[in-house]
C-alpha cells in the first residue's frame, strides 16, 4: 500500500472529502490534491500533521504501510441519534415542568489535550553601561524610550519584523 492509498483509506474511514481532510490535518488543500493525484509524495511534515490530527493511527503504518491499519469506526448510538434529529426537534421548547439536563458531548467531539509548551525564562532588562561623561549627560536630560522593532515568531519557524512609523 503506497502513501496515496493510505491517505485515501484515512479519508474513507473518517468519511472526509479531500478539502475536509486537509482542513482537519492542518495542511494545504493543494498538498492533498497532489498526493491523491500521485504527483507528489507527502513530506515528513505533512505525515506528522496527519498523525497528530487523527488519533489512533499507527505511525509505522502511516509512514511505511507496515503495522496496524486503522479500522472503520462504528457509529456511536447516542451521537448518531442526536445528529439525526430534525431542526424542529432541536429547537422545540420543553414542556412546562419538564426537567432539562445537559447532554455530554460524544467522545468523538472532545478535543485531545494540547501538549504543554516549554516556556523560556523571561530575561531581565539590564541597564547599558555608560561612560562617565555620557552618564552625566543622560542624568541631566531624561531619555524617551521608543520602540525600535517588534518581531513575531511563528510555530512554523518564520518570523515577521515590524518597525514603528516615523
Amino acid at each position: 500500500m503506497n502513501d496515496k492509498e493510505r491517505v485515501e483509506l484515512i479519508m474513507k474511514i473518517y468519511n472526509l472529502t479531500p478539502s475536509q481532510f486537509a482542513d482537519r490535518a492542518g495542511i494545504q488543500r493543494a498538498s492533498v490534491s497532489h498526493i491523491l493525484s500521485g504527483r507528489n509524495k507527502p513530506s515528513l511534515e505533512v505525515m506528522l500533521k496527519i498523525y497528530e490530527s487523527f488519533p489512533g493511527l499507527d505511525m509505522a503504518w502511516l509512514m511505511t504501510g507496515k503495522g496496524v491499519a486503522p479500522e472503520p469506526q462504528a457509529p456511536q448510538g447516542v451521537a448518531e441519534e442526536r445528529l439525526s434529529l430534525s431542526m424542529s426537534e432541536l429547537f422545540a421548547q420543553p414542556e412546562s415542568g419538564a426537567v432539562v439536563s445537559p447532554v455530554a458531548a460524544p467522545a468523538s467531539v472532545v478535543q485531545k489535550p494540547q501538549k504543554p509548551v516549554a516556556q523560556r525564562p523571561v530575561a531581565t532588562e539590564r541597564a547599558p553601561r555608560r561612560s562617565s561623561a555620557r552618564a552625566a549627560q543622560a542624568d541631566a536630560v531624561p531619555s524617551v524610550r521608543r520602540i525600535k522593532e517588534i518581531r513575531i515568531f511563528y510555530t512554523d519557524g518564520t518570523y515577521e519584523t515590524m518597525f514603528p512609523e516615523k
